[in-house]
């Protein structure tokens, strides 16, 4: 019994990670696409170990391309009004305690903005350490942890 749990448990933790990267990779082909049509630069807000942007930014140092450092706790970006002509912010918006603030800024940088979330139906979505937020598709969202970290 407990051996079929944990391959149903792990089994669907592989089907989470596959949906990550598969939709993480089609959604930043289509925010590349938009910005090479507009002649601006991408944005890759959060980028973890991917290059998807001209400018590619994390909270951590990541060995990609075109490298930006950024504050943890998002504050007003350092780019002019419209400067990206598309960004790409993918499991990011879980974890700042302001998420309303994040999309103003980046709708404020680019043009065009593509979030992507951890979707609900994945255990991560709600085990996750660092997740303050879960996201549903039609755009309700609940806090399930405060800024402390704390559950809520």
């Amino acid at each position: 019994m407990w051996t079929q749990l944990f391959l149903i448990v792990g089994g669907w933790v592989a089907v989470e990670v596959a949906t990550h990267k598969l939709q993480t990779h089609m959604v930043a082909k289509q925010a590349r696409e938009v910005a090479d049509r507009l002649g601006k630069p991408m944005l890759n807000y959060g980028c973890g170990a991917t290059s998807y942007g001209d400018v590619n930014a994390d909270v951590e140092p990541r060995e990609v391309r075109n490298f930006m450092l950024i504050n943890p706790i998002p504050d007003s970006l350092p780019f002019p009004n419209g400067f990206f002509g598309s960004v790409i912010c993918s499991h990011v918006l879980e974890h700042v305690p302001d998420p309303d603030f994040l999309i103003q800024e980046l709708s404020r940088v680019a043009d065009e903005v593509f979030i992507i979330t951890p979707q609900p139906m994945f255990l991560g979505t709600w085990l996750a350490p660092g997740h303050r937020w879960v996201f549903y598709p039609d755009g309700r969202r609940i806090k399930i942890k405060d800024y402390e970290g704390v559950r809520s």
